[in-house]
Formats: structure tokens, sequence, C-alpha cells
């Protein structure tokens, strides 16, 4: 069942979903045509097995959109070219940058947790494990050049994709909605906005 989320402002580690209802499926189209009052997103939640983005508004409604993941969507991210998409707790890491995938919201991928499990399988580094560390507990986006990947985050489709996003997982690891979409979200998410993603 999808998850019914709440987290009072920002926390460094976001308390668990608690199990619920689903929300009911908007009309995507509808929904986005500025009719809907959303002043800002309060945290979103990827389920990957059912390709869905689940937005909660604050205040106001909860949005659902449907995505696109890694070209691999079994599995958590374990290396840099795996193509899959990474599955934890995240938060949006600075604001929404042109992409040629129409626009692009950065998580901060790679986590601790990330870290740490990279390491004790040997994917990385020690000094590469302390560099993600050091900018973890500094607040700062952890390092994207080390052998775990980076530059993973929400984004739209661009020309290429238009229209690929509700039934082909396209991308080498991050998450595609549709152009409009992510403009919608852009808008209302800020540095620091929880983005969980779940298998």
């Amino acid at each position: 069942m999808l998850a019914v989320l709440w987290l009072a402002g920002c926390a460094a580690t976001p308390q668990a979903p608690l199990v619920g209802a689903p929300p009911a499926r908007l009309d995507v189209a509808t929904s986005l045509s500025g009719e809907v009052f959303c002043p800002r997103i309060a945290h979103i939640l990827i389920r990957k097995s059912e390709h869905l983005l689940v937005a909660r508004c604050d205040p106001g409604p909860v949005i659902v959109m449907s995505v696109a993941i890694g070209r691999s969507p079994i599995g958590t991210k374990q290396a840099h070219g795996d193509q899959r998409t990474p599955e934890g707790n995240y938060r949006v890491s600075g604001p929404a940058k042109a992409s040629r995938f129409h626009r692009l919201i950065p998580i901060d991928f790679p986590s601790r947790r990330d870290a740490d499990s990279a390491l004790a399988r040997g994917a990385i580094t020690p000094s590469e494990h302390a560099r993600i560390v050091a900018r973890r507990a500094q607040e700062r986006p952890p390092p994207q050049n080390t052998a775990l990947g980076g530059h993973i985050g929400l984004h739209g489709e661009g020309q290429k994709w238009q229209g690929e996003s509700a039934g082909l997982d396209w991308t080498y690891g991050c998450i595609a909605v549709r152009d409009a979409e992510i403009d919608f979200l852009a808008q209302r998410v800020r540095f620091g906005t929880p983005v969980w993603i779940q298998p």
C-alpha cells in the first residue's frame, strides 16, 4: 500500500512513513492546471515498484505523478554507471537548474548510509568514504565524483523522451516526470525538502 507521509519541518533523518490508505489518484493534467493550492511541498515519496511520485503539499493536497526510473529498475544504486535509482532517505540539495531533460532538482546522493555500505563491500576507497562523510557533516552536498556515482535527482523528459515517463524506465538513475510536473515541483521544493525513495 502506498504510504501516507507526515514530517514537520526539515529533519536531517526523516521518520519512517506511516502505513495507511493510498491517496486518491489525481488527474495530473487537471491538477497542475493552476487550480491546485500548493504553496510548498513538504516532502516527496518515490515508490519505485509502483512508478509513483507522491508529493505532500503544505498546506494542500497530495499530488501523485507517474515516474520513470533507472534502466536497471531493481535494487539500489551500487556504483557509477549501473543505471539504478538509489533507495533511501535524501534531501533536495540545491536549486533546480536547466538540463537536457528540461530541468533537474538535485538530491544529496550518496547518503552516509550509501557510503558506509559501499565501503564495507569495497566499492569505494576509504578516502572517498571520508570525503562523503565530511561533506555531509558540513551539511554540504556530497561529492559527485566517487565510484558510487552522482548527479542524481528529479528531472523532466526534455525533447527526446516526451511522453515516455508513464511507461518506460529510461533514465541513468534519476527519477523522471513530465516537464510540466518538474516545473511544478521545482517551484515548490526548497533546500532540504525530504525525498524518500523506496523499492
